[in-house]
């Protein structure tokens, strides 16, 4: 079996010898597309002819740049379209302050990524490193707001998950401080992009989330808890150590439904009225990975292999660092870098393993509006 597992280019760059995540299941914030398009409309419809202040749009947890890219460039074109080619367009991109800023701004500059942004001079990108769950910008500064799989990152940690890696192995009282947290977090992201939002702007994001019977998402056979137990198994074996393991931490809230992302609402905060914010729609729904091996049902090796690259692959970009950031600092750079390619070998064998799961996630797409 060893040799179906060749050594991997496992990066989060795309290009033509690295697997990444977007090759494998797209670009989640273009589920969102026609929503976003729409809404964008909406906005150019309401301002009035003679109207020429900048039009302001902003991607909160960026990454990158890359997910959110082509749907960018194409509300730009239509922007420019309908209000001519002298229209102002600035492009806010937000990300926490150790983001990779450096490959963000080769994105936007067309040096890892298609031709870029800057391709008229009306369009002034800018780059904000700071936390999503405060205002980022100036009241009433933009016109529509986008994120898509980034609010289920917490603010803050609350909790030493003892017995596992992600929320999902985490007992009652660790699950409740993060749910807390997690209610905290969503309202405060609410409130900052509403008061950025312009009288008549558009809130959108594409959540990472659970379906109301609290299920959870599927990436691989068994799930998220796999993906911890696989850590669990290396500190069993010696490979790592305990206080690695518990390093290794996840701080997020990926099992919301619908009534969290509603709360805000439901509970008729003051903050809600006051900035004149409406939820114009919640919709959850299951979404299954995207990738040619993932639909075969009776798998040669050959389709085996391709399907568990491509598992590993969508997992990489953001399990990597997790595993990372819980190695010890007195670990020299190519031990990290031979425990964690251990790590994904053994997730690439599994998967392999077990090609007959058809991997999914569950989104929730929550659209808000602010009255004019």
């Amino acid at each position: 079996m060893s040799s179906y597992f060749p050594t991997m280019k496992m990066k989060s760059r795309s290009n033509d010898e690295a697997d990444d995540m977007y090759n494998v299941h797209g670009h989640v914030v273009n589920i969102s597309r026609m929503t976003v398009l729409e809404s964008l409309r909406r906005i150019i419809k309401a301002k009035s002819a003679n109207q020429r202040d900048s039009l302001g749009i902003a991607d909160f947890g960026t990454s990158d740049g890359r997910a959110s890219f082509s749907l960018v460039k194409e509300m730009i074109s239509i922007i420019h379209t309908e209000m001519g080619m002298g229209q102002d367009v600035l492009v806010y991109y937000n990300d926490q302050p150790m983001n990779d800023f450096n490959l963000l701004s080769k994105v936007i500059q067309g040096e890892e990524y298609g031709s870029g942004l800057t391709y008229t001079s009306t369009v002034y990108p800018v780059i904000i490193p700071r936390t999503m769950y405060g205002q980022c910008l100036p009241d009433h500064s933009l016109d529509l707001s986008i994120s898509a799989v980034a609010t289920h990152y917490l603010s803050k940690k609350v909790c030493q998950i003892q017995n596992g890696v992600f929320m999902v192995e985490a007992d009652d009282s660790e699950q409740t401080l993060i749910r807390e947290q997690g209610k905290i977090d969503w309202r405060n992201f609410v409130i900052s992009r509403g008061r950025e939002l312009k009288p008549g702007g558009f809130l959108i994001t594409m959540n990472l989330s659970s379906d109301d019977n609290g299920s959870q998402p599927m990436n691989v056979h068994k799930g998220v808890p796999l993906l911890g137990s696989l850590v669990g198994d290396m500190v069993k074996e010696g490979k790592i150590a305990q206080e690695e393991y518990l390093a290794t931490n996840q701080h997020i809230h990926y099992q919301r439904t619908a009534a969290d992302f509603k709360e805000p609402f439901s509970s008729a905060l003051p903050q809600i009225g006051e900035l004149g914010l409406e939820l114009v729609s919640v919709k959850s729904f299951k979404y299954y990975l995207k990738h040619p091996t993932f639909d075969i049902v009776n798998k040669d090796e050959t389709e085996k292999l391709e399907y568990s690259k491509a598992i590993v692959a969508a997992i990489y970009p953001w399990m990597y660092h997790t595993l990372y950031q819980g190695l010890s600092v007195s670990r020299a750079e190519e031990k990290k870098e031979k425990i964690i390619d251990d790590y994904f070998s053994r997730l690439q064998k599994y998967a392999f393993e077990h090609s007959d799961h058809k991997p999914y996630v569950f989104y929730t797409e929550v659209v808000i509006h602010k009255r004019m």
